[in-house]
């Protein structure tokens, strides 16, 4: 028997109590879609899904930007300019001058550069010359952003970029005001902050430490996304409560689906339950016990109490008890 609640709240200390009202409520606009031309159907996948955040990564070759993730994956005719740029341009001219047909929602195209940023950026302006009005936010505000991450120039050398190029920042730099007007969003890979395998919650030094490099993005006035995070649903739930805005994912219809759906799954309590005060004026007394109530929750264990005080905002009846017990029951007649 357990003879105190010490060791019940260290087996709830590590595990995330947050009010659910609280959430990030996020849509699938919100979906990065992370290597996008290894879909099946590249770009139209995600663009039907309504991804917010679509990344390429690109070669320069004999004049063209190749979309591949190495260079022994090239193949002719792939390129970016066919596979995206030119099908965003009739997408945009479909809906009225702007990405998609609801006006908030929003679209970046995130180019990953392999190798060689002068010559890519170089042939992605041509790409791009001429449509102005559907890639630059400073001449249309519903323009498609362009972010461009990977081997990008150095922070002094962005003003040599015109305003329709953005760069993909990195938390850890200090940027001047002058740079940070260049910068589309800021990234970095996941585990340079936690080990967190996508279950449950991160540890809460992981999760403080997420939270900072996010919040510290937020004060700059960028968005934020982790690359190399797990793709599972879990993930994206928990991610979303960290205030993360970019939601790396391979699988943009799932992730689709589970904005869609996950409000039918779901229970939010509006509001927490006052639990019953004791006053515990009997604690410590020896004295002849009077009545005893054994509860005995059925099928019941840490897992379900955690999920009662996520619920209830972290209150329950069963933390305010200074005296409780654990114990395991199985059925007489069980194998």
């Amino acid at each position: 028997m357990v003879k105190n609640n010490k060791l019940m709240w260290l087996l709830f200390a590590g595990l995330s109590i947050q009010s659910v009202s609280a959430q990030q409520k996020l849509t699938a606009n919100a979906g990065h879609s992370h290597n996008d031309y290894k879909q099946q159907i590249p770009l139209l996948e995600a663009y039907y899904a309504g991804m917010g955040s679509i990344e390429a990564d690109v070669f320069y070759r004999n004049g063209e930007l190749y979309v591949a993730h190495e260079s022994s994956e090239i193949k002719p005719g792939k390129t970016l300019k066919k596979l995206y740029i030119d099908p965003l341009i009739a997408f945009f001219k479909e809906n009225g001058n702007k990405p998609y047909a609801k006006p908030e929602q929003t679209l970046q195209l995130v180019i990953d550069i392999k190798e060689n940023y002068e010559q890519v950026l170089s042939k992605l302006l041509a790409d791009l010359k001429g449509n102005e009005s559907i890639f630059d936010q400073q001449k249309n505000p519903s323009a498609i952003k362009i972010v461009v991450s990977g081997e990008i120039p150095p922070p002094e050398k962005f003003d040599n970029y015109p305003s329709m190029i953005y760069f993909d920042g990195r938390p850890e730099k200090d940027y001047t005001p002058a740079q940070l007007k260049h910068i589309g969003m800021i990234s970095q890979d996941i585990k340079q902050y936690s080990v967190w395998n996508g279950k449950g919650t991160p540890t809460p030094p992981d999760l403080e430490k997420m939270k900072s490099v996010i919040d510290k993005a937020h004060k700059l006035g960028k968005t934020f996304r982790f690359w190399a995070t797990k793709d599972s649903p879990n993930s994206w739930k928990e991610l979303g409560h960290m205030g993360v805005d970019w939601i790396n994912t391979d699988h943009p219809t799932a992730l689709k689906n589970f904005y869609l759906n996950n409000a039918k799954v779901e229970y939010e309590n509006p509001k927490a339950y006052v639990p019953y005060q004791p006053t515990y004026k009997n604690d410590g007394a020896t004295s002849k016990v009077k009545n005893v109530i054994l509860l005995i929750g059925d099928g019941m264990g840490l897992a379900q109490i955690q999920a009662g005080l996520s619920a209830n905002f972290g209150q329950s009846n069963i933390i305010n008890m200074k005296h409780i017990g654990l114990s395991r029951t199985e059925a007489s007649n069980s194998d």
